[in-house]
């Protein structure tokens, strides 16, 4: 448990001694590219998971910032979306954009995080990074919390035939409720992350009672404690366990 929980939390594009990125702004959800049911199971098993979590929940009417788009041209989205919304991948690169892009090559489904704390001081590889200079920080007590701005996932209808949409909602789940290592080795652990492993050992039905688990303790957990990782792995453990 203490690997499954510290591989997925590795926090990529920010240092280990950051906060955990988490949602604190409520969630607006929207999803395209589906039919009008599809688009209500997923959207209502993705209220579902967050609520179940601790994640805030906006009420409509809202602005969208967690956006799932399925396409079978999600290149072609990409480029017709950032042409209408040039602060889509906030302050990328084109390097970092680029970067995105050819990791359709890789991912079935790809997620873009905008991470915002209202004080930013730079963007690397598509998170923003904030500075607080301003709050005292100690050997138990960091400095700054991360929040999500927004995020969006694309997901490759083409490559992503296999699953079930309830996969591929829990998958989306999982990926946009937490800052997520994609790249973490998870071994054996039962979490709906192994849904595109290359390994093809694992074949989650659905969101794991380890996720479930992780994601409430993550939302349950003080972002600025500095034992963060080991709070969240006691929690997980235990309710697991019970």
């Amino acid at each position: 448990m203490d690997a499954f929980v510290h591989a997925i939390t590795r926090n990529p594009g920010l240092s280990d001694d950051d906060s955990l990125v988490r949602w604190n702004t409520p969630i607006c959800l929207l999803v395209a590219g589906l039919t009008a049911e599809k688009v209500k199971i997923m959207s209502d098993r993705l209220s579902q998971i967050s609520s179940s979590a601790g994640a805030p929940l906006a009420r409509a009417p809202c602005h969208p910032n967690f956006i799932i788009v399925a396409t079978s041209e999600p290149d072609r989205v990409l480029d017709t979306w950032h042409a209408r919304d040039s602060r889509l991948f906030g302050d990328a690169t084109p390097a970092q954009i680029r970067q995105f892009r050819e990791s359709s090559q890789s991912r079935p489904v790809r997620v873009w995080y905008n991470i915002d704390t209202g004080r930013k001081s730079g963007m690397r590889n598509g998170h923003f990074i904030p500075s607080n200079t301003r709050a005292e920080s100690s050997a138990f007590v960091a400095n700054t919390v991360f929040d999500f701005f927004s995020i969006f996932a694309i997901i490759d209808t083409d490559r992503t035939e296999h699953c079930t949409l309830e996969q591929l909602a829990d998958y989306v789940a999982m990926t946009g409720l937490t800052n997520v290592d994609l790249d973490a080795d998870l071994g054996s652990a039962p979490s709906i992350l192994q849904l595109f492993a290359p390994s093809g050992e694992y074949q989650p039905s659905g969101l794991s009672s380890w996720d479930a688990a992780f994601l409430k303790a993550l939302y349950q957990s003080n972002q600025t404690s500095r034992t963060r990782r080991f709070e969240i792995t006691e929690r997980v453990t235990h309710d697991i366990s019970r």
